[in-house]
């Protein structure tokens, strides 16, 4: 053997090495995947109250927008004033 090429000593050495920081590199990519995960779940719950807020939006929007709720509370405080005295017809 000539003093250029690796021991088999050297060889284990350097295998045993990177059978290390792979076994490293997998913890570390199960991390990220688990941390990936919980993220996702974040977002869905995000997505999910912003899509009920928006629902909430809508009806309230549409409600207030609506003829008839208009002729209902008019008539409502129309007949509360009369019938508290506030207005005499």
């Amino acid at each position: 053997m000539t003093d250029q090429e690796p021991s088999l000593f050297d060889i284990g050495e350097k295998l045993g090495t990177i059978s290390g920081q792979l076994r490293e590199l997998i913890h570390g990519v199960n991390g990220v995947s688990a941390k990936q995960d919980a993220l996702a779940i974040r977002v869905a719950k995000l997505e999910e109250a912003e899509a009920g807020r928006r629902a909430q939006a809508n009806l309230l929007t549409t409600i207030l927008k609506s003829p008839t709720i208009g002729w209902l509370v008019g008539a409502a405080v129309t007949a509360w004033a009369i019938l508290t005295g506030k207005v005499h017809v």
